[in-house]
């Protein structure tokens, strides 16, 4: 490969709260990129820390012009720190890289050979979750696999954001402008060629989880709802089970009434009410789930609002604007 013709990587690297990390990114990230043959930018997307984070960031910036900043004006979550850094990424191709560096940097070489031998996506997937507490490690673990059962997609299990995308599947990627977003499935969903990279997740050194237990839930109900209707399908089902029961409850009465048997009392009826009040609430929930990211898609409200920039183009707008995201 010519130096004059060296390829562009940009690696998006979502912070929230990291201050114990981010001098610790930088060196391993320097470290790796140096003995590889390619340019590159780091866009550090600041989904509105609340400590040191931002200072240490401007350090780093003011230090290294191929460190970049991004800061939203509050917390907009991670999938749109994710969105942000897809947007803003300039390379030929882009890695996602957290800064809490439990996914280690030193994979990005071998993701780049795999794209160089022509896969447009390689994804990661965690083998084992070191240092993760158990009820952690296993609730990911159902979660995912409920997720791939419930989609429409096939969405490997335990694979993760820590992935490379080429400039074709990037700009893919940006064409979709939902505001429910599990960019995870997006990209398994816009296709393309595809490989895993099997590797260990490492422990945090250093600041705390930012995914508890309710916010895996909600993970999954993104990612359920964006690729898949099943669930209605399933309260369907349930619907219909029910009814048979019921239709097959009042035969037996019938025919044990004309027999001349004793049929039961109020007490079947509290029980059929139950049953019918009990599959009609277990309906609710996630139709109010479809509901409510429907009336969500349609405020049409911008995923991010930046709040300040360092060594990004002057032409970055502040307002990520839905059009432009579906553009």
């Amino acid at each position: 490969m010519k130096d004059e013709a060296r390829k562009v990587l940009s690696i998006i690297m979502p912070v929230r709260n990291e201050e114990g990390n981010l001098s610790r990114a930088y060196d391993e990230v320097t470290s790796v990129m140096a003995a590889l043959p390619y340019d590159y930018e780091v866009i550090l997307i600041d989904n509105d820390s609340s400590d040191g984070t931002p200072l240490i960031a401007a350090d780093l910036c003011s230090r290294d012009n191929r460190w970049r900043y991004v800061k939203f004006s509050r917390n907009f979550t991670v999938e749109a720190s994710l969105a942000a850094g897809y947007r803003f990424a300039r390379g030929d191709a882009a890695v996602v890289l957290f800064g809490d560096l439990q996914d280690p940097p030193a994979l990005i070489a071998d993701f780049l050979s795999k794209w160089e031998e022509g896969y447009e996506i390689v994804y990661g997937v965690i083998r084992h979750r070191h240092g993760d507490p158990l009820w952690k490690a296993w609730s990911a673990r159902i979660l995912y696999r409920t997720v791939n059962y419930l989609s429409d997609i096939d969405i490997p299990n335990n694979a993760t954001d820590f992935r490379l995308l080429s400039r074709r599947a990037i700009d893919a990627l940006n064409q979709l402008g939902e505001r429910n977003r599990y960019i995870r499935g997006f990209s398994h969903w816009i296709g393309f060629r595809q490989c895993p990279i099997v590797y260990d997740r490492r422990p945090r050194t250093a600041g705390k989880s930012k995914a508890p237990f309710f916010y895996l839930l909600n993970l999954a109900a993104n990612a359920i709802t964006c690729f898949s209707i099943k669930p209605l399908q399933l309260f369907s089902l349930f619907g219909f089970i029910t009814l048979g029961v019921t239709i097959a409850v009042a035969l037996g009465y019938i025919a044990t009434y004309f027999l001349g048997g004793t049929v039961p009392g109020l007490t079947t009826i509290y029980v059929l009410l139950l049953a019918i009040l009990g599959v009609m609430l277990v309906g609710f929930g996630p139709l109010g789930e479809y509901i409510g990211r429907i009336y969500i898609e349609t405020k049409q409200r911008p995923l991010f609002i930046v709040e300040c920039t360092i060594n990004m183009p002057e032409t970055l707008e502040t307002v990520e604007p839905v059009k432009r995201l579906a553009a």
